[in-house]
């Protein structure tokens, strides 16, 4: 009977990892548009007169591009496209959008876990007329806006 729940224990710890290794790769995948899956996913935030939409579509090589759309009550929209490239679960882009009439570029990141989105915050600083973050290390993801994977619309 010991035999039998030793054999037991270990099966459960090997399926265990089996399962722990495929969730975290599908982590991996979150906008592995990047790398397999369909070219063009899309998310969307609607809360209470707040609007957010990303549409990211791969191009190969680990890098991206899409559409994005903020449009916050009360505030002014602003909506452009991004180019950039996902390092594992990570989206990190240049976001050259229009507001107020006046054309500017921001960096950008978002995490992906499963079918959510989170939007990364951290400080920024001007680099050339270009707002981008002061130290990639210290984003903070999850304390924001978070995005849930939709039906893309042409």
């Amino acid at each position: 009977m010991k035999n039998h729940l030793i054999c037991l224990g270990i099966f459960l710890v090997m399926f265990g990892c089996g399962n722990s290794k495929q969730n975290h790769q599908d982590l991996e995948s979150g906008v592995e548009a990047a790398n397999s899956g369909p070219s063009k996913q899309c998310y969307a935030y609607l809360h209470e007169g707040d609007t957010v939409r990303l549409e990211v579509e791969r191009i190969g090589n680990g890098k991206v591009k899409g559409k994005l759309l903020y449009k916050l009550f009360e505030k002014d929209e602003n909506k452009g496209t991004f180019s950039g490239v996902v390092k594992g679960d990570t989206l990190l882009a240049d976001y050259s959008f229009t507001s107020e009439g006046k054309e500017s570029v921001r960096e950008v990141a978002f995490l992906f876990k499963d079918n959510l989105v989170s939007e990364g915050y951290g400080p920024l600083r001007d680099d050339n007329g270009k707002m981008i973050f002061a130290s990639k290390d210290s984003l903070v993801f999850g304390k924001g806006i978070v995005l849930l994977k939709v039906k893309c619309t042409e």
